[in-house]
């Protein structure tokens, strides 16, 4: 299987290509999946949870599944999300890296010829784990998606090989997430234990690039929002040197209103996108 894969590059850059969000799935529910048993049963796995994300109102991650859904009918091999195309929270890169080499393990030792019913509920329910723990807010979400991933897991793996010795995770770019109150940039004790906990990660890093970005939801003048986000994005950075977090460099940036977590409407309050995010790069 894996000299089938195509790359996750790929998939990108035809994401890329198609445009504005929440356009691609309509496309591809009319296309007609090719290949074989393992790749129509993934076609239509995506299908299903490009429209549960379409119905949530996240067009983004709709049209992330509707494009791996039209490859696949496209007759190209779609393998599963590589870890480093998510900001993951650096809590669950390990286990989410673990997963993945058991799966592919699995896909490599023939478990898609196997049982491709299995094999492609547990290649689609990972994605969708990495999906939901990327946006880390619906824990019931990342469970049910976690729990069917490994259930699927749990039978193709027997049928297809032994379980294969995992190597450590290379490390890993980790993120961190903090959240504001309308038209807020103070840091409040909340807050204050993400920061901890990236300071944190940060050591066990030894000394990485932290990239600080501010943003904001759409309430307010682009200009105003512009500012709003440098605030944010500055507040969280004082914090971090106060704390003499050991690092190569540190880079901030304000977005305004430019990159939300979830697209909506002008003048529509979003706690998702009145954020700061903190990545740490090894």
């Amino acid at each position: 299987m894996k000299s089938k894969f195509i790359v996750a590059g790929a998939i990108a850059g035809l994401f890329v290509l198609a445009g504005c969000t929440g356009q691609e799935l309509h496309k591809a529910q009319l296309m007609e999946p090719q290949g074989s048993e393992f790749n129509q049963n993934l076609y239509h796995g995506y299908i299903g949870l490009s429209e549960a994300e379409y119905a949530e109102g996240d067009y983004y991650d709709s049209d992330v599944f509707a494009v791996r859904a039209a490859t696949l009918a496209e007759g190209s091999d779609v393998g599963p999300e590589e870890i480093e195309e998510r900001g993951l929270p650096g809590d669950h890169v390990a286990e989410l890296s673990e997963a993945r080499d058991r799966l592919t393990a699995a896909l490599d030792a023939g478990a898609a010829e196997a049982d491709p019913n299995r094999a492609a509920d547990a290649q689609v329910y990972f994605d969708c784990w990495m999906q939901e723990q990327e946006e880390n807010w619906q824990p019931e979400d990342i469970t049910r998606c976690r729990d069917s991933f490994y259930a699927a897991l749990d039978g193709i793996e027997p049928a297809a090989a032994p379980t294969p010795v995992v190597s450590k995770p290379k490390p890993q770019s980790v993120r961190f997430v903090i959240y504001f109150e309308t038209d807020k940039f103070n840091i409040d004790t909340e807050d204050e234990t993400v920061i901890g906990e990236a300071k944190a990660a940060a050591e066990k890093l030894g000394s990485p690039i932290v990239k600080i970005s501010g943003n904001t939801d759409t309430v307010g003048s682009s200009d105003y929002n512009q500012k709003l986000s440098e605030m944010r994005a500055q507040a969280v950075a004082k914090v971090l040197e106060a704390g003499n977090t050991p690092v190569r460099a540190m880079v901030t940036e304000a977005n305004g209103e430019l990159k939300p977590a979830l697209v909506t409407a002008d003048e529509t309050e979003e706690q998702r996108n009145r954020r700061v995010e903190i990545i740490l790069e090894p």
